[in-house]
């Protein structure tokens, strides 16, 4: 991939060989980045060192932070990348891309395979400063996140991480602006990959609002590329905007681009086909989320008494729904007992996900229409979904941080929510708390907490108490973030997550004690916006 020469940095593209790798001895924790980069000692002259201006070098200034050294992770080694790349990176930017290609991209892939992640991603990072800075960015976050357990609301520059990881991003951001006044033809490319990085960097610090905007910048660049570039962008670029653009009408602010709601494109011969691979699976899969996503994110946007004006509209575009999945569910399990023992490891993985995920949907389409509380004689139904929710988690330890597919949350969440006995809505919270993590925009944590707050309204409604089980010394934590997020995040009303568990009629804002300056958020990265052009 070619690189805008005034990306790159002509005199440093020379690698220590394994000999002088060895003789360097312990790294500088001080210093310009070009004369770290160049292995000399820096006189760390204010703005710009003078050992560059005086050589006629570009000083590419100085790091806000740097890393402490990371022996071990938790997981084991990881180990240093070794990348022939087209500029010299610091020891720190080193370690972080290798959290990247050895610990994120594994949690991207998540569930499935992905040629985005595992492919596409990886090696435009490796060609393009400009998404080599956004992952490292990407990645100082998650690892960060690994210890938050996504509890942490927005940036806190007292924590190195944080602090890197706004100096990436800066520098991506730097280096994407440059590239959008030229006309090099991989600038949308490389734009969108970028964009994608970004929302999941802000996911990760619980940014929504921030998130959701950028969001909108790629896919104003998707519908504007639409009649001219569209073949210029890999399809697997285009099938994660739409996953997360159909994700946020849960959201209230989309889909913007791919507004349809999905039954147009659903045929009953495409559900009469026998399947004979994963790839046809997920095909069938990915058009029944769309469609089902969609539907219920415009049941919970309804008021009880517009559901009741559009009833029979409604109630024809449910069955049309539940035909589709009941098919798919047949469909599917006639490939299961078929191919499942002869799958891979992670084949059966994808498989297991794909079953909670239709499962989860037949039960969410089926009682969105119906008045609360749900009928006793549904929980058989809330009781087996929660049971195979609970199998998959013991049989799959290996558990993504953050993933752009639908997996376990939604059906949890359904349980946690709407299943009419308590005990197997505990068990639900407790499920989402044992696994923090994304599932595209939809949070494992933000899901738990508004269902506990609402779980507690109805316990307190009935003279009950039982819910101090679940959230043990974490109540004030799980208190703070819920704030955090509840007032950070703009129109966060009109989320169906929040409409469908009445949580802001039952949400009492108490504000926590006060967070000192130091931990609030940067003005730096707040103001810190790119303009996807």
């Amino acid at each position: 991939m070619p690189i805008l020469q005034s990306l790159i940095y002509p005199l440093y593209f020379t690698s220590l060989t394994p000999a002088q790798e060895l003789k360097r001895g312990r790294r500088s924790m001080t210093g310009c980045r070009t004369c770290r980069a160049r292995r000399i000692k820096c006189d760390e002259a204010p703005t710009k060192c003078n050992n560059c201006t005086s050589t006629g070098l570009k000083c590419e200034g100085y790091d806000l932070c740097r890393l402490p050294i990371k022996r071990k992770s938790p997981l084991g080694r990881i180990p240093e990348v070794e990348l022939c790349l087209a500029w010299v990176p610091t020891a720190d930017e080193r370690r972080c891309f290798s959290y990247f290609q050895y610990r994120s991209i594994p949690s991207l892939a998540g569930f499935f395979d992905s040629q985005l992640w595992q492919q596409l991603a990886l090696q435009m990072s490796r060609a393009d400063p400009a998404v080599y800075h956004a992952a490292n960015a990407l990645s100082a976050l998650h690892e960060d996140s690994e210890t938050t357990k996504l509890l942490l609301v927005g940036e806190n520059l007292r924590r190195p991480l944080h602090r890197f990881a706004l100096e990436q991003a800066s520098r991506s951001f730097a280096l994407l602006n440059l590239r959008c006044a030229s006309q090099d033809p991989e600038r949308l490319e490389i734009v969108l990959i970028c964009c994608l990085l970004f929302i999941l960097a802000e996911l990760l610090l619980g940014q929504y609002t921030r998130a959701l905007q950028h969001l909108r910048g790629g896919l104003r660049i998707l519908k504007e590329a639409q009649n001219t570039q569209k073949q210029c962008i890999p399809p697997c670029v285009i099938q994660a905007f739409r996953q997360l653009d159909v994700q946020s009408a849960h959201f209230g602010t989309g889909p913007l681009l791919f507004a349809n709601d999905g039954l147009k494109e659903l045929s009953d011969e495409d559900f009469r086909r026998p399947l004979h691979s994963l790839e046809d699976v997920r095909r069938n899969m990915s058009s029944l989320l769309h469609a089902g996503v969609h539907f219920l994110a415009n049941r919970w946007l309804l008021s009880s008494a517009e559901v009741q004006t559009n009833y029979s509209k409604l109630c024809l575009k449910q069955q049309r729904i539940l035909s589709l999945y009941t098919r798919f569910r047949h469909q599917f399990e006639t490939f299961y007992d078929r191919y499942y023992p002869s799958l891979s490891y992670k084949g059966q993985q994808s498989a297991d996900i794909v079953r909670l995920q239709y499962r989860s949907q037949l039960v969410s389409v089926k009682t969105c229409l119906m008045k609360k509380p749900v009928p006793k004689d549904l929980i058989p139904e809330y009781e087996a979904l929660l049971l195979a929710h609970e199998a998959y988690m013991a049989k799959f330890p290996e558990r993504p941080t953050i993933t752009l597919d639908l997996g376990i949350i939604p059906g949890l969440h359904t349980v946690a929510v709407n299943c009419p006995r308590y005990p197997l809505r505990l068990r639900a919270i407790k499920a989402l708390l044992a696994w923090p993590h994304y599932e595209g925009i939809i949070s494992s944590t933000f899901a738990a907490s508004i269902a506990i707050v609402s779980l507690k309204a109805e316990l307190e409604a009935k003279n009950q108490k039982g819910t101090s089980c679940v959230i043990d010394e974490a109540e004030e934590e799980l208190a703070r973030y819920l704030f955090d997020t509840v007032t950070s995040t703009q129109n966060i009303p009109n989320w169906t997550t929040v409409r469908a568990s009445r949580f802001l009629e039952h949400y009492k804002e108490t504000k926590p004690s006060p967070v000192p300056e130091s931990n609030q958020k940067s003005d730096a990265h707040r103001q810190k916006k790119l303009v996807y052009r």
